[in-house]
């Protein structure tokens, strides 16, 4: 067992030789892998997946490898970096950092298939864990996939609560804010979407919203106007980007039922009162 081990390890430490040289070329010849771009809101936990489909779960050889290649310095050529293995199947590469945690998972697809899933954890992210992961299977064939995670100070919705009254004639409106925090907004994009009972919010096709961004020295505020009627506008209301996700309820309230209570505690009152007086 230990001599296996031993065996797959050198394997590795080969493969690993070879894809750091290949990913540097791309680098320097401006080829780099597409990568998936991922928020994340800091002191948040953070989860990256890889699935493939592989003949036999044993001689399957999953490598997790990190960059710290971000926005702001992919314009610079000239910048060197280098990739940092993390794990290798189930074993980790870097014993000092406790935040890493790996899971794995095997499905089997049929006679001859599985599909081979392995989940890289990072806990309370902050801005040093910025960068490309890169997830990479080297049998039978090498498949990679890439995240390029980026770290914002958080991501806001308000008000916290919003109530509209049902005894208002004709239409209400609403105004809601999604802001989010980054203090690296000049260097890099971001996308703000709306949603409304699981259905998108586009200011283009519905005539009862409006949608204005703004932006601040480190914020990007997306405010919602929605006016329509009451009933039309209650709901679960999403501000996304993605993949993070705020909520807030939009509820409806009618007076009336508070006056109908007052109404019929006056008449207890005053019932009490006669039947004092009829004494």
């Amino acid at each position: 067992m230990n001599s296996h081990r031993r065996l797959l390890f050198i394997i590795w430490l080969l493969f690993l030789s070879i894809d750091i040289i290949y990913v540097e070329y791309l680098i320097l010849a401006d080829r780099r892998p597409h990568a998936k771009r991922v928020t994340a809101e800091h002191g948040s936990d953070l989860s990256l997946s890889c699935t493939f489909q592989e003949e036999d779960s044993d001689k399957t050889l999953v490598q997790w490898l990190y960059q710290n290649f971000t926005e702001s310095n992919l314009s610079h050529r000239a910048h060197k970096t280098h990739w940092r293995p993390l794990f290798l199947n189930a074993q980790s590469l870097t014993p000092t950092e406790t935040r890493y945690s790996i899971q794995q998972k095997i499905q089997q697809i049929n006679d001859t298939s599985i599909a081979y899933s392995t989940i890289l954890t990072l806990s309370k992210v902050n801005e040093s864990d910025e960068g490309l992961y890169m997830c990479k299977s080297l049998s039978p064939k090498t498949i990679q996939m890439a995240y390029q995670v980026r770290v914002i100070q958080s991501l806001d919705i308000s008000p916290k609560e919003v109530l509209i009254s049902t005894d208002a004639i004709g239409q209400s409106s609403i105004s809601l804010n999604c802001i989010l925090t980054d203090s690296h907004i000049d260097q890099r994009p971001h996308d703000i979407h709306w949603w409304h009972n699981n259905k998108r919010l586009n200011a283009n096709s519905n005539r009862h919203t409006r949608i204005i961004k703004n932006f601040t020295q480190h914020q990007f505020i997306s405010t919602l106007f929605y006016a329509d009627e009451p009933a039309n506008m209650a709901g679960i209301y999403i501000c996304e980007s993605d993949p993070l996700r705020k909520y807030i309820s939009v509820e409806l309230k009618s007076n009336r039922s508070s006056d109908l209570f007052i109404s019929a505690y006056l008449m207890l009152i005053i019932e009490i009162f006669l039947l004092i007086f009829q004494r």
